[in-house]
């Protein structure tokens, strides 16, 4: 009988897990792992406050991280989106956890990132370098990761 309420919880445990959803808070966005995100942000002054999520995939497959760059077209748009896609990814024989960042802002942007260990109930900081405008920014963990909080969000 215990085993069965054992199963049971571990079930139910991973369907929780499984339904975390993206969350925006006043400038902050927590990103559950297996999520694409294209987002239109609000700014005030060289700051974003907030963010509209205008599209949402889930993935299912891990992404290629070579396939990425090697196919990201760089152009000279300024419509302010951000694109942000955090998953499970391949590195050529490798498994990482990486968040891929496109913006079009034409400036640099800088934010801050806490990443969640799976298992984990805490958040721990994580260093991010800036991500220059219309190209396709990389970060990448070989922990075992289940989301990120990116919050802090400047132009430069």
């Amino acid at each position: 009988m215990k085993k069965i309420f054992a199963l049971l919880f571990l079930f139910l445990l991973t369907i929780i897990q499984a339904q975390e959803k993206t969350s925006l808070n006043k400038g902050e966005i927590t990103i559950p792992i297996g999520k694409k995100l294209l987002l239109k942000p609000e700014f005030k002054g060289n700051k974003i406050i907030n963010f509209e999520i205008i599209k949402e995939e889930n993935l299912t497959e891990k992404i290629d991280l070579f396939d990425n760059l090697e196919n990201f077209k760089k152009d000279n748009i300024k419509d302010n989106s951000i694109e942000l896609t955090f998953s499970e990814a391949q590195m050529m024989t490798s498994s990482v956890y990486a968040l891929l960042t496109i913006q079009k802002t034409g400036k640099k942007m800088i934010f801050k990132a806490k990443i969640r260990l799976k298992g984990d109930n805490q958040y721990q900081s994580t260093s991010i370098l800036p991500s220059a405008s219309n190209s396709s920014h990389v970060e990448q963990w070989q922990d075992n990761i289940d989301s990120i909080i990116l919050s802090d969000f400047e132009l430069n």
